[in-house]
């Protein structure tokens, strides 16, 4: 039998090579599956597509990492490989539509709307849920002004990583001093859980610790001994926050309706308030309460250059944030609204 004349060959073994790709048609659509070792800069190169318009085409964030077997969709804006690409990838640029194609070109009804984002097969994309598994469960990120802090406070089994503490106590130091102490574990514990509860989502701390002042409300604080933290979670309502907050045993988790951070500590039982005052204001606690059994007022704040705690327009009216004649626990801690 005679060789294939050496013309031939080329076109050949590119054609062999394109058929083993792990890449499908869709309808009008191209669909790259995700091997081993593949990362997102290849994929773009390879379907000489940009990077962003990749991530856009498919949902994805910047910060999400992809993975063997995720479905890609390659958005058609420019040459294409690999079956069923065949006529976008030698039409493109050039407006042309290889007759020999099985992809139709869209109608222009279809045309002009425009694309939905989302992954693959999966149509229109869906707000993402407040509360789902983190992708990297235990990792935590926190952000205080300018500075930040990404660290594996948990363990996959949700145990806490004793190494990640320093880190921990270093963001959540006294600004105005730089003076620190060593947060409590059981503290980094449940900032662990908080995070991995909202996906892992970015936690905005407002306050830390904070040393003794003889101008605070009560005598006793758990900002003062490095139990408590305001803070709030990128994307989640305070009121969502809270009642998460409030499943925990043995902790305190005030509420401020006309701030914008919820308190949450660690102490010896399960405490909860509400405190409708503003920045730099006297507590002022749910109307009808006897007496005001959370210690955790909002007045009670640090300097913070020019800021004022933002109403949040809580769905909570006065009075019916907590249940009215219940018994008062008293607290040991006091809080703050601001940070600098």
């Amino acid at each position: 039998m005679p060789l294939p004349d050496s013309r031939v060959l080329p076109p050949l073994l590119a054609a062999i090579l394109i058929a083993l790709t792990p890449v499908h048609a869709r309808g009008a659509e191209v669909v790259h599956v995700v091997s081993k070792g593949q990362t997102l800069g290849a994929i773009a190169r390879r379907y000489h597509v940009p990077v962003a318009a990749l991530r856009e085409a498919n949902g994805l964030k910047t910060w999400q990492q992809i993975h063997p077997g995720l479905s890609l969709t390659i958005p058609a804006t420019g040459p294409q490989t690999g079956p069923g690409a065949g006529a976008a990838g030698a039409g493109a640029g050039k407006g042309k539509v290889d007759p020999k194609s099985k992809v139709e070109p869209k109608s222009k009804a279809a045309a002009a709307k425009p694309e939905p984002k989302g992954k693959a097969g999966k149509g229109v994309e869906k707000a993402e849920p407040l509360a789902h598994p983190p992708r990297r469960p235990g990792f935590v990120r926190l952000v205080r002004g300018t500075e930040k802090l990404e660290a594996q406070l948990l363990s996959r089994r949700g145990r806490l990583m004793p190494a990640a503490l320093p880190g921990l106590s270093r963001v959540l130091r006294f600004y105005p001093t730089n003076e620190k102490i060593p947060i409590d574990p059981r503290l980094a514990t449940l900032i662990g859980l908080v995070s991995d509860h909202f996906g892992g989502r970015t936690l905005h701390v407002v306050s830390g610790f904070r040393p003794y002042s003889p101008v605070q409300y009560t005598p006793h604080s758990n900002h003062n001994l490095g139990r408590a933290m305001d803070f709030s979670v990128e994307g989640v309502p305070n009121t969502v926050l809270r009642d998460f907050c409030r499943t925990f045993r043995n902790a305190g988790v005030g509420y401020y309706p006309n701030g914008t951070f919820v308190h949450l500590d660690v102490r010896s039982a399960k405490t909860t308030w509400v405190d409708y005052s503003r920045s730099g204001e006297a507590p002022r606690y749910t109307p009808g309460s006897k007496a005001p059994g959370p210690d955790e007022p909002s007045g009670e704040a640090e300097p913070h250059e020019g800021a004022e705690g933002a109403s949040e327009g809580s769905e909570d009216a006065p009075g019916s944030a907590e249940p009215q004649g219940a018994p008062v626990q008293v607290p040991d801690s006091t809080g703050g609204n601001q940070d600098p």
